[in-house]
């Protein structure tokens, strides 16, 4: 490709700039020597040059060098200049030759041989080696002056999934070492804002519940009648908003520790069923094995019954009755539940446990409660080290699994 660009690209442009100077240097060879040839002159010009001549006439020839070379031995190409002269050219070994020819007698101007057959390879190899070396030197500094840039890019996707604990390690005094700074500084700013709203986000939720509960005592005291039972119902449903919302800014804060226990979850998924679902029906999948791991139980209970109601609500009883799957294996303990719902399209699925977020813009009580049950399932399990799922299927319904390791980090 090279060859060819040169060939098509280069070539006849050099030829145009470079001929008008080689027609006339071969003219000044040829008047330097003369017509017929000075060998007193050839000998001047050859070593005045540091080139060889030699001179091959019907009745004699000569070298500058005291070497005869055989013209039948070299392979010439002809080339005819602007003027009509025809110059010959070859290569022997390192040397260029070029023939001139005047009558009957011909004229070789030879280049020196800088380098014998034998130094070439060694040349040739040294010279690859230090491009080698020079090729593996830069790559090795560019790498050097973009790796912080890496390093940068990894703590912004750090901070962009959530992670706002995290910090660029970056020990440089340029530039990039500013930038990493920069982030951390704004990390630090947004968390300080973070935990501001948490903050605040308890205290007024702190100071509700008590016009709350004072509101509820009245409400009882009315006659009853469908007002008072609608009235009591809304403010149970707003203490439990308000108790999780309560509740997941307490996981979310560094300081909560949980209440961890030795418990088996068969037994929380029975209490949890017995007490809040007495009347409803299961397709139950719980390994009867038994076993005990580490829980925080009021907390798993609280799960495990969010996750039992919003199955409840949206499954379709003609399709077949909410499964629980709960086993627990030398991992951990796995906990699913499935509904027979609608389904839930794609593009909501990343988001269905973020706080407040409803697929039912809606927001109605009867088609999917306030946006904060799946949101304090997720921090539950995190809370725990473990991990919540959820898979669904447009006209099939809804899988929501939950892995709790049986290692768990220390709050």
């Amino acid at each position: 490709m090279l060859n060819t660009g040169f060939r098509y690209g280069i070539r006849d442009e050099f030829k145009r700039l470079a001929e008008p100077h080689l027609v006339e240097y071969v003219d000044h060879l040829q008047q330097q020597i003369g017509a017929p040839p000075d060998i007193l002159a050839a000998s001047a010009l050859a070593e005045r040059l540091s080139i060889d001549i030699q001179i091959n006439s019907p009745v004699d020839r000569w070298s500058s060098s005291g070497v005869i070379l055989d013209e039948q031995s070299l392979d010439f190409h002809q080339h005819q200049l602007s003027n009509g002269r025809i110059v010959e050219v070859s290569h022997q070994a390192s040397r260029f030759i070029m023939r001139l020819q005047e009558g009957n007698v011909t004229a070789l101007y030879i280049t020196k041989q800088k380098f014998t057959s034998s130094q070439i390879p060694w040349i040739a190899s040294i010279t690859i080696a230090v491009v080698l070396l020079l090729i593996a030197l830069t790559y090795l500094f560019v790498r050097r002056l973009f790796l912080p840039i890496e390093t940068i890019r990894q703590g912004v996707a750090n901070f962009g999934s959530g992670d706002l604990k995290y910090r660029i390690k970056l020990q440089r005094k340029d530039e990039l070492g500013e930038l990493a700074h920069s982030v951390n500084n704004m990390a630090d700013e947004i968390q300080g804002m973070l935990e501001a709203k948490r903050q605040l986000l308890l205290a007024i939720s702190h100071e509700l519940r008590s016009p709350l509960t004072r509101v509820r005592l009245n409400a009882e005291l009315i006659d009853h009648g469908e007002p008072r039972e609608r009235i009591i119902q809304d403010l149970k449903l707003l203490e439990q908003q308000l108790n999780e919302l309560l509740e997941t800014e307490r996981l979310e804060s560094n300081h909560t520790k949980l209440d961890l226990q030795l418990a088996d979850p068969r037994q929380l998924i029975d209490s949890v069923t017995k007490e809040h679902f007495a009347e409803s029906q299961w397709q139950s999948h719980i390994d009867e094995s038994g076993g005990l791991i580490l829980l925080d139980i009021a907390r798993i209970k609280l799960l495990i019954k969010n996750l039992l109601d919003n199955a409840q609500r949206h499954t379709n009883l003609r399709r077949g009755e909410v499964e629980i799957h709960s086993h627990l294996t030398n991992d951990g303990w796995h906990f699913q539940v499935t509904d027979f719902g609608a389904g839930i399209a794609e593009e909501h699925l990343t988001h269905l446990t973020e706080p407040f977020y409803r697929v039912d813009k809606a927001r109605q009580r009867s088609t999917g409660g306030y946006g904060l049950g799946l949101y304090l399932c997720r921090v539950i399990t995190e809370a725990h080290g473990g991990e919540l799922t959820i898979e669904s299927q447009l006209g099939k319904g809804t899988q929501v699994s939950v892995t709790i390791p049986h290692t768990t980090p220390t709050n």
